[in-house]
């Protein structure tokens, strides 16, 4: 299964967090009961994303968007991604990064999640007790007709009220996307000769 693949899947589940989110205020839900509860919902939603996405793709797009930022931390995230160059670029700049980073992620998202109905996703038990906060791996294995793979969502909770639990970084099969999201973005200040705006541009 093609990395690219793995992330539309990763799309999918966080399209179906909204209702489990809504639904936790009161009451969080651990990190394995949300992806537990996103997987028995993911072939309807599949079928649901396919017709929105055919119907109107930029207004689906915007949707998407809407619901990720709830569920993912896209600026934790593109933070470790431009990895010392963060601490480097102007406020500006990081924001700017953000917004292209999630850009980026939310088209993988909404144009291959119509074609993966064919999945069979198994959220694998919690090893001994979960914690309350901080940073947890809810492991998964993904079946397709290509064969299986195991994916690690790393889950991050704040200390803080109301907060909720969120994807912060996936290893697929030990690949680490996060740390090869970085080492991209390296690559392109080193052939940009240092230019963070035209590193950014380019992501």
């Amino acid at each position: 299964m093609k990395v690219q693949k793995i992330w539309s899947v990763i799309g999918v589940l966080m399209l179906a967090f909204a209702s489990l989110n809504v639904s936790a205020q009161a009451s969080v839900a651990s990190p394995h009961q949300v992806v537990e509860k996103v997987t028995t919902d993911l072939l309807a939603e599949v079928k649901k994303s396919a017709e929105l996405l055919k119907s109107d793709p930029d207004q689906y797009f915007a949707d998407i968007e809407k619901i990720l930022e709830v569920v993912v931390d896209f600026e934790f995230i593109a933070k470790n991604v431009m990895g010392v160059y963060w601490q480097k670029a102007t406020p500006a700049q990081q924001a700017q990064f953000v917004k292209v980073f999630k850009r980026g992620m939310v088209k993988t998202y909404a144009k291959g999640m119509a074609n993966y109905a064919d999945l069979k996703i198994e959220v694998l038990p919690a090893e001994g007790e979960v914690a309350e906060y901080g940073k947890v791996t809810v492991m998964q294995k993904v079946t397709a007709a290509d064969g299986i793979n195991r994916v690690a969502y790393t889950m991050g909770r704040r200390n803080e009220p109301n907060a909720q639990w969120q994807l912060i970084n996936v290893v697929l099969d030990g690949v680490n996307l996060g740390l090869t999201f970085r080492s991209q973005f390296a690559q392109l200040v080193k052939e940009h000769e240092g230019n963070l705006d035209a590193s950014i541009a380019a992501w």
